[in-house]
């Protein structure tokens, strides 16, 4: 039963850096990062060694004091720690088992210290080639090392026996001591192995961990930089991810949620929760990009916008679709702009039109004209009305293919510098009398004259008197027409106002585009044409009406500053 404690307590002490290597490892790599960058980050050499000097001390110690157990043993914590620490800590290990086994060494027993610290000497210089050896080759290198270096100790201990009795006493004792050393040097070898491998998992661990936190990083700044709002989806449908412009529109019908409480909620729940329905296209485009394993793309409309949806498959480690990241974009603006660019497509067209239809059909009318004048003064005077009637039509055709040709023009020289007011005035006679003729009145409002800008006199004058025409043919009688020009700070101000009956929100909406007239006789050409003009002396038209108060056009014609220098950025 004493031999059995013997051998348990030895394995303890001479095992102690099974014990001590986790938690030291832990220590060092934690809190002491210079160490380790001073020995190449190895945290569990540097480990290992502390312990084989901590076991050295504990096993030497229990030695001097207790006469069961020999501090013989401390032998194999040295040699591992040698031999699996880092390259410093070699020599202060066999030098401190050459100190500490000299001042705890009995009567007669320091020449068997002195013999074992130059074992551990040459074993430390042999630590190079050991290392190179296979792990089988170098366990039978190291049991027969132990045995060499503890023979001499052994017949110490022999005749330490002889003395007090038989010295075949000393024997089990002897083997006892082997059998735990050989047991305890498995177990450091196999706990430097686990230390080892525990060290390299938990170094794949930060490494995977840094790898995730970086690709969470990635994610959530492209989630950041999408100009539209970005959902991430699982398979049922529920939030896993938002950017801010997604929380925000959120946030804005529900202002006391929180982006806690987005994440894991139902996308369906989440839209009820607002006041609005979820779509089923919405849903169904989810479950397609996730089963197909594709791109998905989807339109909707809400609220009276539209909304372009765009759903890219998420992936697992396996390649196996697991949700999806949604980006929805209000293209509402960008229709509209569509819708702008093929009424600006379709101007082309009448253009290209008008040019053709200028050379192919004018001169004949030209020539139909000239010779009804010839016809008519050979034809009774009875017959004068009807050739009226049909001068009449062909100037009215003329008139319609004038307006295609001002329609088709794109550019025209600005070859004088002069103030609205100016052009305003040298009409206003012929506005006056057609104001006169219909029973209305038309007044200017005193103000600015304006600076002088760069303009096409004829155009500009075409451009007030349509919109003047305009007004005055919607109004009723007693009906009063004002223009009236104002400075903006940036922009000059032509202002065109009636009180007629004004204009419905849905013809407002159509009012611009070129055929459309809810006049008998008109082409629906005018406004087109106005607009055009404005544009090409770098203003902007837009009209403002109420049914039953009347309608305001306003044209805004940048300073001269302004235009030259974005002439400037255009011709360049």
């Amino acid at each position: 039963m004493e031999l059995l404690k013997v051998f348990i307590i030895q394995i303890l002490f001479a095992s102690l850096p099974v014990l001590l290597v986790p938690s030291f490892e832990t220590f060092i790599r934690t809190r002491l990062p210079r160490l380790m960058l001073k020995n190449d980050g190895d945290s569990v050499g540097i480990a290992f060694t502390f312990a084989s000097a901590a076991s050295l001390l504990m096993c030497w110690f229990l030695d001097a004091g207790s006469t069961r157990i020999d501090g013989h043993l401390s032998l194999l914590p040295t040699g591992m720690g040698i031999l699996y620490g880092i390259k410093k800590g070699v020599f202060p290990l066999v030098a401190l088992y050459g100190i500490i086994g000299s001042i705890f060494a009995q009567i007669g027993e320091a020449p068997y210290v002195w013999v074992e610290t130059v074992a551990l000497l040459i074993l430390a210089l042999s630590r190079p080639y050991l290392l190179t050896l296979s792990r089988t080759r170098r366990r039978i290198v190291l049991i027969s090392w132990l045995l060499l270096t503890y023979a001499p100790h052994a017949f110490f201990h022999i005749q330490e026996y002889a003395l007090v009795s038989n010295h075949w006493v000393a024997i089990p004792r002897v083997i006892i001591e082997l059998l735990a050393g050989i047991t305890a040097g498995l177990l450091l070898l196999y706990s430097r192995r686990d230390a080892q491998d525990r060290y390299l998992l938990t170094e794949e661990a930060g490494v995977m961990r840094e790898r995730v936190i970086e690709e969470e990083v990635k994610l959530k700044a492209f989630m950041e930089t999408l100009p539209g709002i970005a959902l991430m989806l699982d398979r049922e449908a529920r939030i896993t991810n938002i950017n801010d412009r997604a929380f925000g529109a959120v946030s804005s019908r529900i202002p006391t949620i929180t982006r806690e409480m987005i994440i894991g909620q139902n996308f369906s729940k989440l839209m009820e929760s607002m006041g609005m329905r979820a779509e089923p296209a919405f849903l169904q485009a989810l479950e397609r990009t996730i089963q197909e394993n594709r791109n998905v793309e989807h339109t909707m409309a809400l609220d009276g916008r539209t909304f372009n949806m765009y759903f890219s498959p998420t992936y697992t480690d396996h390649h196996e679709a697991f949700g999806a990241v949604c980006s929805i974009y209000d293209v509402t603006e960008i229709e509209r702009m569509r819708a702008e660019l093929e009424d600006m497509n379709r101007l082309n067209l009448i253009g290209q039109m008008a040019a053709g239809v200028t050379h192919e059909v004018r001169n004949p009318m030209a020539v139909v004209r000239g010779y009804l004048q010839i016809l008519q003064r050979k034809t009774p005077e009875e017959y004068d009305h009807y050739y009226k009637i049909v001068l009449s039509e062909l100037d009215r055709a003329g008139g319609i293919i004038d307006d295609f040709l001002a329609l088709a023009r794109t550019k025209q020289k600005m070859n004088e510098r002069r103030t609205l007011r100016s052009v305003v005035d040298d009409l206003w006679p012929l506005l006056q009398a057609d104001a006169n003729l219909r029973s209305q009145t038309i007044r200017i409002e005193e103000g600015t004259q304006g600076e002088e800008m760069p303009m096409h006199p004829g155009e500009i004058k075409q451009l007030i008197l349509n919109l003047a025409r305009n007004a005055l043919e919607a109004m009723g009688d007693k009906g009063e027409l004002v223009i009236a020009i104002e400075d903006c700070n940036e922009h000059w101000r032509l202002r065109v106002k009636d009180n007629g009956p004004g204009i419905s929100d849905e013809t407002l909406k159509q009012i611009r585009q070129p055929f459309f007239t809810t006049k008998k006789t008109g082409t629906g050409l005018g406004l087109a044409l106005c607009s055009g003009i404005a544009e090409r002396h770098g203003g902007k038209l837009s009209i403002q009406s109420t049914v039953g108060v009347g309608t305001e056009v306003q044209i805004d014609f940048a300073k001269v500053q302004a235009y030259e220098k974005e002439q400037v950025v255009v011709e360049s």
